[in-house]
């Protein structure tokens, strides 16, 4: 018997599911192109349609026909397409601790919306885009507007889902594959999140030090962080550069439980930008986040940052 309370999100990831299969099966490309393919037929990418056999075009179509009345919202797209990611990245071998987890981005869009309250718009850079998921959840759960939005990654297969799922949102992202501990073709910009990579070398530092050149005076860094980030080897370069040009403004400890492994476990490290009229914050926001699942928990933590918030941010 059919599943009459299926949802929207089921009903978008079975037809990408069934779609990319099908390209799969009688393709013999990859998993991930032929879920690529899929994305590319929804976005009516001719040039990349073109390359498949008509009969396989016009299949692709009937399964299409079926959700082509809906509406979805842009999380029940973006939560569909994270499904169908995992399953390809699962298929052949990739590293889904790449893929960050939805809570995260879900906090990021409360961190922003909290201090960029008075802002007409928001210029944003994600410096380790990755395939956009933490970005984009940002983007969908926050009430602000954004202008010009970035993002960098090193890796052209996680570009080339971060890309799809932009435009499967009319989200206007310029993307770059560049590396984000060199020049880079970015003005600077309100807002630059970045999840930083678990590694214990001088890169980390360079990172950090290259990062500070695209953010304006007074604009904000949210940065998701190895929660023995400030103990590694080189914490006393980090500590310099952060120290130099920053101001700390919060360290929020993330649960276990978004975590497979407690050794991705991270925390969240809000910076603001040094400059002449900046105030520095009398107290920095010290605060270990509860499971998602404890309501209540969540709530006085919510409570404590707005408490927090108020007291504090002076401009």
């Amino acid at each position: 018997m059919a599943n009459l309370k299926q949802t929207k999100i089921e009903k978008f990831y079975d037809f990408i599911d069934k779609t990319t299969l099908y390209i799969y099966e009688q393709t013999k490309k990859s998993y991930v192109d032929s879920l690529l393919l899929t994305y590319d037929f929804v976005l009516s990418n001719d040039e990349s349609i073109n390359s498949l056999d008509i009969v396989v075009v016009e299949k692709i179509s009937e399964f299409y026909q079926k959700i082509s009345e809906d509406s979805f919202s842009k999380e029940d797209i973006r939560k569909a397409f994270l499904l169908a990611m995992l399953k390809a990245f699962k298929h052949q071998f990739m590293n889904m601790n790449e893929i960050t987890p939805d809570s995260i981005g879900v906090i990021f869009a409360f961190l922003v919306d909290k201090f960029f309250h008075n802002h007409k718009s928001i210029d944003v850079f994600d410096a380790t885009v990755g395939t956009g998921n933490l970005l984009i959840t940002m983007l969908n759960n926050s009430c602000s507007k954004f202008g010009k939005i970035y993002g960098v990654d090193t890796e052209t297969t996680y570009l080339n889902f971060a890309l799809r799922l932009a435009n499967l949102l009319e989200y206007k992202i310029e993307f770059f594959n560049q590396n984000s501990m060199k020049k880079l073709l970015i003005p600077p910009v309100d807002l630059l999140i970045c999840d930083l990579p678990i590694t214990e070398n001088l890169d980390t530092v360079k990172l950090l030090d290259n990062l500070m050149n695209y953010t304006k005076v007074g604009g904000y860094f949210i940065y998701l962080i190895p929660n023995d980030f400030f103990n590694q080897t080189h914490n006393v370069k980090i500590k310099e550069t952060i120290l130099n040009n920053t101001h700390i403004m919060a360290i929020i400890e993330l649960p276990l439980s978004l975590f497979k492994d407690p050794k991705y476990q991270k925390s969240i490290l809000v910076l603001r930008k040094r400059g002449e009229n900046i105030l520095i914050n009398t107290e920095i926001l010290m605060l270990r986040f509860p499971n998602f699942s404890e309501k209540d928990k969540v709530m006085n933590a919510i409570d404590k940052i707005n408490q927090w918030y108020d007291n504090n941010h002076k401009n």
